[in-house]
């Protein structure tokens, strides 16, 4: 190939040379380049640390608060750093601060005096940009409340004036601000922030940390109620960067967070942004039994799915108990931990949960259900930070979302929104709206009694028992209370050719071996000092008459009923469906506004229901009940007149039945008292029909033998003693005659033999 000329050779280079001082100088003294100075020198101090740590020691991330450092401090930060880091940064950054008036009132979203349009109202604070509070337009804390609430917005939608106040102190709060106190880095200087729900918590703009500033008021400007916008001014006053938070509420219990983070310089910037995520709910206050949890939901790998159509997974390892989430012994983030590591699993939702409701975090979709079903680009990672309290009552769990690291081009705005989830764990919601059909959050529905023994609580049959149990309530009987009898007469009527055999079988093999007691009696006493001996005999007796004790079926009816049980109980503790719904059609409320059975999640309350709970013992008493004591009365007379009798056990054996039946008719009522009356209702009327269906099977066993002409001999008339001595002799002259004619007769009938 030719080469050029060397006059060529020697002008390109010039020419390319002015060309690049010419770029430069354009780009040093552009109009406008002051707002964006670079510098070479670092940011002073107190814009550079990091007071994320409650304690000195900031070496167990569970006792302290994740701190977004330097990429070289701070592992997970540096993986997600660009590869080439910025030559230089902003000088002075700061937030604007803006005057706050606490004079003002607090602005709201929603409505709490109109159930039929809002489901909530949202209280916000300025203080990170967050809400104060969650409260319920139509959710109430107890049964009595939601009765007079009824009645209220009752009479005003028949334009009428209400006969009763609306019980405002027992609206339902499902969550609020709460305070966190915090050990700074010199270790004496405590710091308290009132940390709203949602709230923000620390901004990383290059190497620039912003954090305590975050969660103060005078940051945020409050354009319009749930709209909030901070400001990132350089040391010249000048706009670096614009942080906008706008919160928008439906009818429904979805919430919107619009997130922006939008780059106003002419050059690059790099963000991390972390806010607080679900924090742990209160325990409900009718509790005997603390199930709060923290949950995920989360998607396959690309490479397991790389077209994602399974659905999204929610359950399995992925569910941390309260009593876990509160072990500060444990350092492992919540996500990504061990488990999704090694599956490269996506997070799609993340919840908190107690009884009946959920705050879940989750990407936002659209109406109809499409778009991205991950949240991986808005939260990366979540923290946790624990505040122990007195108890695990007052021992809070804060969570915090850390978003991967951003490039945001000069002039662009990023967008981190996402959803919100805050309401009622119900079936049909989280099964048919969206987005929560798409997102598979019907799995923060969880029917579980305890995570230490999962498939001993049987959850998949208390899927069921709820889907027969609604079916029984909005269809056939119009009411739950009807709709637990009823599931009794469906589960005996399954069972009951088990049951059927198993008392006929114990019935025969009770009368064959009382006609086998003598014999029984006599291989006693001669092989009384041979066990083995005398068991091979008594077993070779019973062959050569055909009993066989496996034909009785034990107590195997009962057995098959306690998975009902146990599964039932999880549904009633559960099931918002059956959160405050009373019994028989609320009977019992038409006197007085009685509590007997108004609540079929909770003990029955006959006699009396507490203000507030009591804990005592392994019990936390709401009331004094009726129906486990009438359980143990049943279980009695069951017990003592339903029994057949045994005819051969032995002294040790009789002992072990009698300690059976104590436990029996005292451990279950002592076990069931706390626990739902819909429970306690569903035994004591299972229990009542077993008696009738008991008797019935033995009169068809007796009918059965005797045509089989194997019916017991009836026995004789016992004649009655004569106390009178004249009669008592006549009687003996009579019977002697009898025997007289008797012997007289065989003989006659010999002779003429």
């Amino acid at each position: 190939m030719p080469q050029p000329s060397k006059p060529l050779r020697t002008v390109i280079p010039v020419i390319v040379f002015g060309v690049a001082v010419l770029l430069v100088s354009m780009v040093i003294f552009a109009p406008g380049s002051d707002r964006t100075k670079l510098t070479t020198k670092k940011t002073a101090p107190e814009e550079t640390s990091v007071a994320a740590a409650p304690a000195a020691d900031d070496t167990t991330s569970s006792d302290v608060a994740p701190a977004v450092e330097s990429s070289e401090s701070d592992p997970s930060v540096a993986e997600a750093t660009p590869a080439v880091a910025p030559a230089a940064t902003l000088k002075g950054l700061h937030l604007k601060s803006h005057p706050v008036d606490p004079s003002k009132p607090a602005l709201t979203l929603g409505s709490l005096d109109d159930p039929d349009n809002w489901s909530m109202q949202l209280i916000f604070q300025r203080a990170g940009a967050g809400v104060a509070e969650i409260s319920f337009a139509n959710i109430w804390y107890t049964a009595a409340a939601k009765r007079q609430a009824e009645e209220y917005f009752s009479a005003l939608r028949r334009g009428e004036t209400p006969a009763v106040s609306l019980p405002v102190e027992e609206r339902y709060v499902l969550n609020r601000s709460h305070e966190l106190v915090r050990m700074n880095a010199d270790g004496l200087t405590v710091t308290r922030n009132n940390i709203s729900v949602l709230s923000a918590h620390l901004l990383k703009i290059n190497d620039v940390v912003f954090e305590d500033k975050l969660s103060q008021a005078e940051y945020w400007e409050q354009v319009s109620p749930g709209h909030f916008v901070a400001t990132v001014l350089d040391a010249e006053d000048k706009v670096v960067a614009l942080l906008t938070r706008k919160w928008e509420l439906g009818s429904g219990f979805d919430i919107t967070i619009h997130q922006h983070l939008e780059n106003k310089t002419t050059a690059p910037l790099d963000f991390i942004w972390v806010q607080y995520g679900p924090a742990n709910l209160d325990p409900d206050r009718a509790r005997y039994m603390d199930r709060r949890r923290f949950r995920f939901g989360y998607e396959f790998s690309d490479a397991q799915d790389p077209v994602h159509v399974a659905d999204v997974i929610a359950g399995g390892e992925m569910l941390l108990e309260m009593t876990d989430a509160i072990d500060t012994e444990s350092i492992e983030p919540l996500w990504p931990n061990k488990v999704s590591k090694a599956d490269g699993f996506t997070l799609s939702w993340f919840a908190a949960t107690n009884r009946y409701f959920g705050l879940a975090v989750h990407p936002l979709l659209t109406a109809e259900g499409g778009g991205a079903r991950s949240l991986a680009p808005q939260v990366e990672k979540i923290e946790r930070f624990v505040q122990e309290g007195a108890d695990a009552d007052n021992t809070h769990v804060f969570t915090y979302l850390i978003s991967p690291s951003m490039t945001v081009a000069a002039g662009e705005t990023h967008d981190l929104s996402i959803g919100l989830f805050a309401g009622p764990l119900k079936r049909n919601m989280l099964d048919d709206q969206e987005p929560y059909k798409t997102l598979n959050m019907r799995g923060l529905i969880l029917y579980q009694m305890s995570s230490f023994c999962a498939i001993c609580t049987f959850a998949w049959l208390a899927n069921i028992l709820i889907i027969v149990l609604s079916f029984l309530d909005q269809f056939l009987l119009f009411d739950w209370g009807m709709a637990i009898i009823g599931l009794v007469i469906i589960v005996r009527t399954l069972l009951h050719p088990i049951t059927r055999r198993s008392q006929g079988g114990m019935q025969r093999f009770t009368r064959r071996m009382a006609k086998l007691k003598p014999q029984m009696d006599k291989i006693n006493q001669k092989y009384g000092d041979e066990p083995k001996r005398k068991q091979a005999e008594q077993m070779k007796l019973m062959r050569e008459h055909g009993v066989n004790p496996l034909q009785m079926l034990g107590c195997l009816p009962m057995f098959l009923q306690m998975p009902v049980w146990i599964a039932l109980y999880a549904v009633l503790y559960f099931a918002f469906e059956l959160r405050q719904e009373p019994a028989f059609w609320g009977f019992f409320q038409l006197f007085g506004d009685w509590a007997f059975l108004a609540d079929l999640s909770s003990p029955d309350h006959f006699f009396y229901e507490f203000q507030e709970s009591h804990q005592v013992l392994f019990w936390r008493l709401t009331g004094i009940n009726l129906l486990p004591l009438l359980l143990g009365v049943l279980f009695f007379f069951q017990q003592k007149y339903m029994t057949p009798p045994t005819a051969t056990l032995s002294p040790e054996q009789e002992s072990q039945q009698k300690i059976m039946r104590v436990m029996m008719i005292g451990l279950f009522p002592l076990m069931l008292y706390s626990a739902p009356s819909g429970l306690t209702l569903y035994i004591l009327t299972s229990s009542s029909v077993g008696i009738l269906e008991s008797r019935h099977i033995r009169r068809q066993v007796d009918l059965e033998e005797q045509e089989a002409g194997d019916a017991p001999q009836t026995a004789p008339e016992k004649k009655k003693k004569v106390k009178d001595p004249q009669a008592r002799a006549y009687a003996k002259m009579l019977e002697r005659r009898k025997v007289e004619a008797k012997q007289k007769q065989a003989k006659n009938f010999k002779k003429r033999k």
